[in-house]
């Protein structure tokens, strides 16, 4: 039983020279096999590799025995070993070149952040003429770039450092594809950039081509940016007649837009970047329908900016409106936003006219729609504020009115909250120095802040210049600037 086992280790003693010699060739035919430029992502790839001459190719070739018996000066150099990663921190050093080709091939086909950060750091401190090279590399691959989630901010880095001959190229890449970037998450962004960089020329083909389909593009969850964009341009000699194109497109339809979340921010773009014969088409039809766009979740915003950046007149138009409608208006979800932006934003004749709206009361029923409003779940915050923030008379008024309907208003969830405010004041008046005091027992120090069980809206108020959100992720930003949802 021992011989066949002796003889199989004997057999087997030879096997590690057999061995070695197999895997000899196979490496050697497996280098031979690569060539010069080794495999793709190979960190002995040409990329990272000195050219070789005639000679240092001859060696490469010869067997590895050989190979180690010449100087260490004659072998090949890399910048980083095969068992390493690619060393970007290294590749940054000022003086240090590679095939930069190779680093966008990277970002286009293996979606590699880490290349389109070294790219960008790149063209921040590399020399010109490594500046010239990394934009000529990209502009070969410019529109896969554009439409990749990486690649589009190392395109728009070449409009900030390439030459105008390759600002150019890049805009060679965008022109006759405008539609298909406007309307691409990350390709959007590259349009934008385009716009500011490119000359007048280009960029009124740009905005030809963007033009041809205005209705889809205007409400577009990407496009709609470029149009904001677009009406943003200063133009330095004629400009594209524009807004021409867009009302004819868009006749009867602004309603619409302006109901949408995307199309409700190009609308108020619209009023405060376009001249009055321009948006008048707008204006018009937003106010022939301004009880549908008031109640909406994305129209209540364009309302409110009429309210607060609209001319004169047009201002004046829609607060009749909204004030004819204080009532439903006030205990609407999105409407009240609207209420509320009169009552700060306008002057206390305003608010007068809507306490007489609210306090008009019927025959038939004794109790007004102010207690309506202040037992509301949207409409308390309303009345809140005013006993907060209105005039001594007017809080006064309201004050009035809450302590005729106590019994009812401390039964209700969200009445309670005005009925605490009024008793608040009339203990303090006992005490000698009465004040509607903007704290509360929810919320404590300066401002009020009431959130709803459940977590469906937070509202909050904390002066003149406060904000309130609720449902649908609205801000307004109580200093005139622009409304913005996201």
């Amino acid at each position: 039983m021992l011989a066949p086992a002796r003889s199989r280790h004997l057999s087997g003693s030879a096997s590690p020279e057999r061995d070695s010699q197999k895997q000899s060739d196979v490496s050697s035919s497996a280098s031979s096999s690569l060539g010069q430029t080794g495999s793709v992502l190979s960190a002995h790839s040409l990329e990272f590799t000195p050219v070789l001459s005639r000679q240092q190719q001859q060696q490469q070739q010869q067997p590895q025995s050989q190979q180690q018996l010449q100087p260490q000066s004659q072998q090949q150099q890399t910048y980083v070993t095969l068992t390493e990663p690619i060393n970007y921190r290294h590749l940054l050093e000022r003086a240090v070149n590679c095939d930069w080709s190779y680093i966008v091939s990277k970002i286009v086909h293996n979606n590699d952040q880490q290349a389109s950060i070294f790219l960008q750091q790149k063209l921040k401190v590399g020399t010109p003429d490594q500046k010239y090279e990394i934009i000529e590399a990209i502009v070969e691959q410019a529109y896969p770039l554009m439409v990749n989630r990486f690649g589009n901010f190392l395109v728009q880095r070449c409009f900030e450092h390439g030459t105008p001959e390759q600002i150019e190229g890049i805009a060679g890449a965008v022109r006759g594809n405008v539609l298909t970037l406007a309307m691409d998450a990350f390709g959007c962004h590259v349009v934008q950039k385009a716009l500011d960089c490119v000359e007048e020329k280009v960029k009124a083909e740009m905005v030809m081509e963007l033009l041809s389909r205005v209705a889809d593009t205007v409400v577009h969850r990407y496009a709609c940016h470029v149009w904001q964009k677009l009406f943003e341009l200063r133009w330095e000699g004629t400009p594209p007649v524009i807004m021409k194109y867009v009302n004819q497109e868009l006749r009867g339809m602004w309603t619409q837009v302006a109901l949408g979340e995307t199309g409700s921010l190009v609308v108020q773009n619209i009023f405060e970047n376009c001249v009055e014969e321009d948006k008048r088409p707008c204006i018009e039809e937003v106010l022939e329908n301004i009880d549908i766009i008031a109640r909406g979740q994305w129209g209540n915003w364009v309302i409110q900016h009429m309210i607060e950046q609209g001319s004169k007149a047009d201002s004046e138009r829609a607060l009749d409106a909204v004030i004819n409608n204080a009532v439903a208006y006030s205990m609407d979800q999105y409407a009240s936003k609207v209420i509320e932006k009169m009552l700060k934003h306008c002057s206390s004749e305003v608010v007068d006219r809507y306490l007489t709206k609210i306090c008009e009361g019927r025959p038939e029923r004794p109790r007004i729609p102010l207690i309506d409003i202040a037992s509301d779940a949207h409409g308390n915050y309303l009345i809140q504020y005013i006993l907060h923030n209105a005039t001594k008379p007017q809080q006064d008024l309201v004050a009035a009115q809450i302590k005729k309907h106590m019994v009812s208003l401390r039964g209700s969830k969200w009445g309670s909250k005005c009925a605490w405010i009024v008793e608040r004041y009339r203990s303090q008046q006992a005490q000698g120095h009465p004040h509607y005091s903007n704290s509360n027992s929810t919320g404590g120090g300066s401002g009020m802040s009431q959130q709803q069980s459940g977590g469906s809206s937070v509202n909050s108020y904390s002066g003149p210049s406060s904000s309130m959100s609720m449902s649908g992720n609205n801000s307004v930003s109580g200093n005139g600037g622009h409304y913005r949802h996201r």
